[in-house]
């Protein structure tokens, strides 16, 4: 059975040479011009249970910040390793693309993506006997923000989607915003709610609904019973917006 390979890049001429480079070595290729879209056939892997062998993500991507995915990939899909390319190269972009299992600069030549690849099925083959979530495993958060009357939305928006713990950001139905918020421990998540949403001058209000990994759009079941758990029954007008909101904000991130 082939090799199945993800590849992120917003770049056409790139994700074609990869494509090609990949399937002349014995690999299939599943192509992805932005983040959420590489979000949304993980999450569609997963659900046909169908193994990805890897994961390729550059680093500039049109809607999410490559090394953003990355932590997202790592807490929601902790068994599919994480090739990071760039074509900037910076010590920062470097440091943190430590977490990942391979790390190549643009341009790069297909041996040597053939080569780290084999290096990582070796690795996750010798793992196999007994699998562990990584170190650095993530918590996640879903933050309700509700903005001043006067607050201008567009200036909150690009803030919050600046702030290094905010994985996306964007606006729902009314006047609000909802950000999925990552860190290493729940008490991290509160602190980044904290000192990177309410802190934004036009937010007011927030509400945060706590999870282990992130909830995908189709579980209304689970989102509904998630949100009532979190806010408790003395806030239905509060419950009903938020869920409203949050399954419009997954929506915007399987189809954008």
């Amino acid at each position: 059975m082939e090799k199945k390979i993800l590849v992120v890049d917003d770049e056409a001429s790139l994700r074609r040479m990869v494509a090609f480079g990949l399937m002349q070595r014995g690999y299939e290729a599943e192509v992805c011009e932005n983040g959420t879209r590489g979000l949304q056939t993980l999450e569609a892997y997963r659900k046909q249970n169908i193994p990805l062998d890897c994961a390729i993500v550059d680093v500039r991507l049109p809607d999410i910040n490559g090394l953003k995915l990355l932590k997202t990939i790592k807490s929601a899909y902790p068994r599919v390793p994480v090739v990071i390319i760039t074509g900037h190269k910076t010590e920062r972009a470097a440091e943190e693309a430590k977490n990942a299992d391979g790390y190549l600069e643009k341009p790069f030549d297909m041996d040597d993506l053939a080569k780290l690849l084999e290096k990582i099925s070796k690795a996750q083959a010798q793992n196999t006997v007994a699998p562990q979530l990584p170190a650095d495993r993530s918590y996640s958060a879903y933050v309700l923000v509700t903005l001043d009357p006067t607050a201008n939305m567009m200036d909150v928006y690009r803030t919050l989607n600046s702030g290094e713990n905010i994985m996306f950001c964007d606006a729902t139905r009314g006047d609000g915003l909802m950000a999925l918020v990552q860190a290493e421990s729940p008490e991290k998540v509160a602190a980044a709610v904290d000192e990177q949403i309410k802190v934004v001058p036009g937010v007011t209000d927030v509400a945060t609904l706590t999870v282990d990994t992130p909830l995908v759009a189709d579980n209304v079941a689970g989102i509904i019973a998630s949100v009532e758990k979190a806010l408790g029954p003395d806030k239905a007008h509060l419950r009903n917006r938020f869920v409203l909101s949050l399954l419009d904000f997954l929506d915007l991130l399987c189809t954008r």
